[in-house]
């Protein structure tokens, strides 16, 4: 996303944070984000535009409890190629689509750049090989996936892109569960499908209130890899 949509789109938990908390963020993680900051820019702003990562990074069970109330559409689930030998998923979290994954392959990796959240995972998914790493420069061999997948990570960013299809063993899968701008995927030939909106499962409060009302993902694109 971004830095103005970033800034523009921060849900109303943005205020839970300070400038403080920037400068808590893990040294690599905020020479990453802050790289992304224009000069000059107000401390709300940027609070505003490192949302997210503040979540991710600092209060990772807050996105945990997230993405369990806000549960992947079981269609795009279904659309997703099972008996795979090596699935990937980029941007992991906690685990949401990790899950899913395990069920459809031999084995899953999982990309995550918070530590945070990758221990909730490896807790919760002992068998999957955990790793950080960024999305734009993933710490994996060429086409060592044969279904690379992401839920609510990218959108139409080149660099990502260029590293999801360079991972992806030909003839491999890549798939993206909400992606920002779904219409520019199929514009560009990817498959889209759209399921009907889900209603989130019954849910605390404080989660509309500090994320916003919760959408559980229903929209995925996919694009097979040329052999």
């Amino acid at each position: 996303m971004e830095y103005a949509e970033a800034v523009e789109q921060a849900p109303p938990g943005w205020r839970h944070f300070t400038i403080e908390d920037v400068a808590r963020l893990p040294e690599a993680v905020w020479r990453h984000e802050m790289a992304r900051i224009p000069d000059g820019e107000p401390g709300e702003r940027i609070i505003r535009a490192l949302f997210w990562t503040l979540v991710y990074h600092l209060e990772p069970e807050k996105w945990d409890q997230l993405a369990r109330h806000e549960p992947i559409h079981p269609d795009l689930i279904h659309a997703l190629p099972s008996g795979v030998d090596i699935a990937l998923d980029v941007g992991a979290g906690s685990g949401r689509l990790t899950q899913q994954l395990v069920t459809r392959s031999r084995r899953v990796v999982a990309v995550e750049p918070s530590a945070g959240l990758r221990a909730i995972l490896t807790r919760r998914l002992p068998a999957v090989s955990a790793v950080a790493g960024w999305a734009e420069s993933l710490p994996l061999e060429d086409g060592c996936s044969h279904l690379t997948a992401a839920s609510g990570a990218f959108g139409p960013d080149p660099p990502v892109l260029a590293e999801l299809r360079r991972v992806t063993a030909p003839g491999g899968m890549i798939a993206l569960i909400s992606p920002e701008s779904p219409e520019w995927f199929e514009a560009e030939g990817w498959l889209r499908i759209t399921a009907p909106p889900l209603q989130a499962p019954h849910h605390p409060a404080w989660l509309d209130e500090f994320f916003g009302p919760l959408d559980p993902p229903h929209e995925l694109v996919t694009m097979r890899v040329d052999a």
